[in-house]
């Protein structure tokens, strides 16, 4: 099968600034492409040119650069506009078997909608209208351009909040929820674990990484814990108040901010870790949780992601508001259940796992 995937907006650009990196390699959108390659698929991905990588692009994986138009009005970051991708439809839908589109509430989906409506499937991960402009956009478009354009296209939502709200304005969503995926390959579970956690994040103000320091320093005071680790793997503009707040808390010997690592450089401290910890107050599918996962490590989170239900109802960790130092000595001493939890439903979440669920579900509505 030839698959096609529509996902212009490669990572989180904060305060609307796309930082180039010098690979995409290890994007989401590139390790759920590697997914459809290895059931034997091939794979191209569409994305904005302001996303191109200032190294070299990934030699598996086909990706088309298409340049934005109007960028001042529909921003590369939030909602671009990419110049040619109809005519790269139109010329090229005799190409592909299934066209797979980021969210519903995107220009790419709007005209791969009209090029190919049957061969599309619209990958869903909003769980809420976009704040912007008091939500009026995100409401006109769901409500109307949707509605009458879009609504006999298939959806697959990435979490159950996400398939609760788009109910509301399509008739064609999945009951299967497909989640990012994570690299199975890169990330594997342990066969023993470390006395330590992890944090797998941008350093910035949304991720309240201080607040999660703070909660291990209280863990750390405990005698029976003093020797714990915290392992902070990221960058962004908050990692030098980070490094001094750890200095001044006197947890140098206890706290190590890494910067940003690679899949595979991170991959050891993942899978060794205790628990990945997450006290998001933005993000909805967090790709670090299935990675997490996949790495047979339990998660402690908050109830923000979209994932939080899952991981409560499956026991890959702990999902509760305002976590403390008691909630992970909750999960230390109940690590091993959490870590069998995790290894069972690895499959499901890795790259593999959700490229075989997302075709099984284009066939059978194919059959239909």
């Amino acid at each position: 099968m030839n698959i096609l995937i529509l996902n212009l907006i490669l990572s989180t650009a904060e305060h609307g600034v796309i930082k180039r990196r010098e690979s995409i390699s290890d994007t989401m959108i590139c390790t759920f492409a590697r997914g459809f390659l290895e059931l034997g698929h091939s794979v191209t991905i569409v994305a904005a040119e302001e996303f191109r990588p200032s190294g070299s692009v990934p030699e598996d994986v086909e990706v088309v650069f298409l340049p934005s138009r109007m960028p001042k009005v529909f921003k590369p970051s939030l909602l671009p506009w990419p110049k040619g991708l109809g005519k790269f439809l139109a010329d090229n839908k005799d190409r592909f078997d299934m066209v797979i589109s980021s969210e519903a509430f995107s220009i790419a989906t709007l005209v791969a909608s009209r090029y190919c409506p049957d061969k599309l499937v619209i990958w869903q991960e909003m769980a809420y209208h976009q704040r912007k402009m008091k939500k009026m956009p995100s409401k006109f478009w769901h409500n109307v351009v949707m509605r009458l354009l879009m609504n006999k296209c298939l959806v697959v939502p990435r979490s159950q909040p996400a398939a609760d709200f788009i109910r509301h304005y399509s008739s064609h969503v999945s009951d299967q929820i497909v989640d990012h995926g994570a690299d199975g390959q890169a990330l594997y579970p342990a066969d023993s674990s470390t006395d330590s956690f992890v944090i797998v994040s941008q350093l910035v103000a949304r991720k309240n990484v201080d607040k999660m320091i703070a909660t291990f320093a209280k863990l750390v005071a405990i005698p029976d814990f003093k020797h714990y680790h915290l392992h902070v793997i990221g960058d962004g503009d908050m990692a030098a108040s980070l490094q001094a707040q750890v200095k001044a808390a006197n947890l140098e010997q206890n706290v190590t901010l890494h910067g940003f690592l690679t899949h595979h450089q991170l991959a050891s401290y993942l899978r060794q870790a205790k628990a990945l910890l997450v006290n998001t107050s933005m993000d909805l599918n967090m790709v670090s949780i299935p990675e997490s996962i996949v790495s047979g490590t339990p998660v402690v989170m908050n109830t923000m992601p979209t994932s939080a239900s899952f991981v409560n109802d499956n026991h890959l960790g702990i999902a509760k508001d305002n976590w403390d130092e008691h909630t992970l000595i909750q999960l230390i001493s109940d690590y091993e259940s959490y870590h069998e939890a995790c290894v069972k439903a690895r499959f499901g979440l890795t790259n593999v796992g959700c490229a075989k669920k997302m075709i099984s579900i284009f066939e059978q509505r194919k059959r239909r």
